[in-house]
């Protein structure tokens, strides 16, 4: 009792004193992981989409603590790739949620989280009835991550994604979605921007 006490005493000091809680959308490229399918051109390069490529967007809030330099960010968002080719097309996607945690120095801000990424799946459609529907497990992974804070509204950075998928129907498949990529935060509300 006393120890759920003090967490829940721990959040409302933290929320109490947060000096801006506010809307946040991100936006990111990534690239990395094991190779999951090849789509032949015949006057074009091939286009290969690998377990950790991928376009996201992700929206959420940021928990701004100045007391002690420490930010927190809750997201969720949507991630994919895809390739069009004259027989056909092919999408990979995911949606991720985030919790991160951040310490801010002189414009820095260095940390990383937990994201689970949920309804993994590679679908395609080709002429002569070549169909992919390849669906993975929910997974569990970590993120570090970052990013030089210019402005109070605006970061741009580093987001590494350590994660592992399993085919559903075959669990002794797995997919390497380890990933690094660029990551740009922008933040809404508050006071207005001030240049560090």
């Amino acid at each position: 009792m006393i120890k759920k006490a003090l967490f829940i005493l721990t959040i409302f000091f933290t929320v109490a004193n947060a000096d801006l809680i506010r809307p946040i959308i991100q936006f990111g490229f990534n690239s990395g992981g094991d190779e999951l399918v090849t789509v032949q051109h015949d006057y074009a390069s091939d286009y290969t989409i690998d377990a950790g490529d991928g376009i996201n967007l992700e929206v959420g809030m940021a928990i701004d603590n100045p007391i002690n330099n420490f930010e927190t960010q809750l997201l969720i968002g949507y991630k994919f790739d895809s390739d069009n080719a004259d027989n056909g097309d092919i999408t990979w996607d995911i949606i991720p949620i985030s919790a991160l945690a951040f310490v801010k120095a002189q414009g820095w801000k260095f940390g990383g989280g937990i994201t689970y990424h949920i309804s993994p799946s590679l679908e395609g459609d080709f002429s002569g009835g070549t169909r992919i529907r390849d669906e993975f497990d929910d997974a569990l992974g970590a993120i570090i991550q970052i990013q030089y804070e210019p402005v109070e509204a605006f970061a741009i950075g580093v987001r590494g994604t350590f994660i592992e998928y399993q085919l559903r129907d075959k669990p002794s498949q797995k997919a390497n979605g380890n990933s690094i990529g660029l990551v740009a935060t922008f933040k809404f509300g508050g006071s207005s921007p001030r240049y560090r």
